[in-house]
């Protein structure tokens, strides 16, 4: 994750400083409202940062500091709405088999803008600090949709504000 937070800093392609107003997130079916706090990454700064077309976002911001990231992704598996909550259920131990050295794993079931969410926030040992990663995913389409927040445990407190923002604002289309 440090790799990529760098990487992201390094790679600072933005469209836009700064963001407010309502933001279709090109062919995904969502729209957010950006706080002027956050940074989007235009698509040659995504493919920069993910270099990998198989695990790159379809939209990614950064906090101010560039220590946080919110990355949008659309997955080819199918997903129903009535779906959702068998995640919160089943996608722990699937976390704890493909990450090594969870710490910390909380799984909930969340409603953001009328529509179902499940919310993955888990912690792994960092350098310094514990990396934290927070995945939310919801049915959109038909498909996964998957919010990553990324980041160091202290770098999220400091950025929580703008980023719980973010979420709540998060629409489907």
């Amino acid at each position: 994750m440090k790799t990529v937070l760098l990487t992201l800093t390094a790679a600072a392609v933005l469209s836009g400083s700064a963001l407010a107003a309502p933001v279709k997130l090109g062919t995904l079916p969502v729209t957010v409202e950006p706080s002027t706090r956050l940074l989007m990454l235009n698509a040659e700064g995504i493919a920069r940062a993910f270099p990998s077309a198989a695990g790159r976002p379809d939209a990614v911001f950064l906090t101010e500091d560039r220590k946080v990231s919110v990355a949008f992704e659309w997955r080819e598996g199918r997903l129903t709405p009535a779906q959702v909550p068998d995640l919160v259920a089943q996608f722990p131990a699937v976390l704890r088999a493909q990450v090594p050295n969870i710490k910390t794993l909380k799984a909930n079931l969340l409603e953001i803008g009328g529509t179902p969410w499940a919310q993955f926030v888990f912690t792994t040992p960092g350098q310094g600090d514990d990396l934290r990663r927070e995945l939310l995913m919801t049915s959109a389409g038909g498909r996964i949709l998957v919010v990553t927040v990324a980041g160091n445990v202290k770098d999220y407190s400091r950025n929580e504000a703008v980023i719980r923002t973010l979420i709540n604002n998060v629409r489907l289309a």
